[in-house]
């Protein structure tokens, strides 16, 4: 099977398997084979090594492709739902430097050459548009080094890092999705390895990694230190204030009924639902905001540059 996915694969992923299936051929076990390439997520090995424990590795593999087939068609819902918004945010920013640097000073020679009154906005718009024209260079580079530095910042520090993530948590819309896409992973993961065999703290360790942020690994590290400890679930996951009260209430439910499995899998199908119709009304919001502000700062510009000429026309 390997022999013939390398025939078939990409170029990318041709010396991936290649790696893989000469590792098996020197005696080495699936999971050290495809751990040895460092291509594959801690999540996806353990997986592999639960399969491989229970002689399930088929149903493994089914559920890890119908888990990464769901991942892909959401992350792809979220790229071609926010090519739109992109394109009318940069249509936004061309459009206002043009009229800052082609429009406001073809308006301000017409205005130098008369005698015309200009009011106080037209002159706060000529000088935006002298300044922006006269140091553009400048700005630029000031707020270049500015985003590098503040990039590089919250790289380097932990604490700042976290800081921004939990700020990320209390954007508007932006902060819901956020939280259910980070439940929706970890709710999906829990139910592949317990359904999988797996023991329940080890599968809460593995599906903290799945989520891929230090931050967040350490807050339901705790919880899991709770578990381990002889705490109930719903009530060790509650106490990090992480997880909405629907999820906690679900797992509860769950734990008391001896079904945390197929309660997971309801939970699931629910938040798969609620992160498509979120990602919809965001990218919404998201049009008509920028489309709002496009329109501001247009109709601003242009009465600002008009009235002086009004004013011209009713003087005579």
């Amino acid at each position: 099977l390997l022999e013939i996915l390398e025939q078939q694969s990409s170029k990318k992923l041709k010396p991936i398997i290649k790696s893989i299936l000469n590792s098996i051929k020197e005696g080495n076990s699936i999971t050290e084979s495809f751990k040895h390439t460092n291509a594959f997520s801690n999540f996806f090995i353990s997986m592999v090594h639960t399969g491989e424990l229970s002689s399930n590795l088929d149903q493994v593999m089914y559920t890890l492709s119908d888990y990464y087939d769901k991942e892909s068609k959401v992350k792809g819902k979220i790229k071609s739902s926010s090519i739109y918004p992109i394109i009318l945010a940069v249509a936004t920013v061309l459009s206002v430097f043009a009229m800052l640097f082609i429009v406001v000073p073809k308006y301000e020679e017409i205005y130098s050459q008369s005698n015309a009154t200009m009011p106080a906005i037209t002159q706060i718009m000529i000088s935006v548009s002298n300044f922006l024209r006269h140091n553009f260079i400048l700005i630029f580079f000031i707020g270049f080094t500015l985003i590098i530095s503040s990039i590089y910042l919250v790289k380097n520090n932990d604490e700042l890092k976290d800081d921004v993530y939990r700020l990320s948590f209390k954007l508007p819309k932006i902060g819901d999705y956020r939280l259910m896409d980070i439940t929706n992973r970890f709710s999906k993961s829990l139910y592949i390895l317990i359904r999988s065999g797996v023991e329940i703290v080890c599968a809460i360790d593995i599906s903290a990694k799945v989520i891929d942020k230090d931050y967040l690994y350490k807050k339901i590290s705790i919880a899991n230190n709770s578990i381990k400890e002889g705490n109930k679930i719903g009530e060790s996951l509650d106490d990090i204030n992480l997880f909405s009260p629907f999820f906690i209430r679900m797992i509860s439910v769950g734990e008391a009924s001896g079904r945390l499995e197929e309660t997971l899998a309801v939970v699931n199908k629910f938040y798969e639902s609620e992160i498509e119709q979120n990602i919809e009304i965001t990218m919404k919001y998201f049009e008509t905001g920028i489309t709002l502000v496009m329109g501001i700062i247009v109709g601003i510009i242009v009465i600002a540059m008009v009235i002086p000429m009004f004013n011209m026309v009713s003087a005579f």
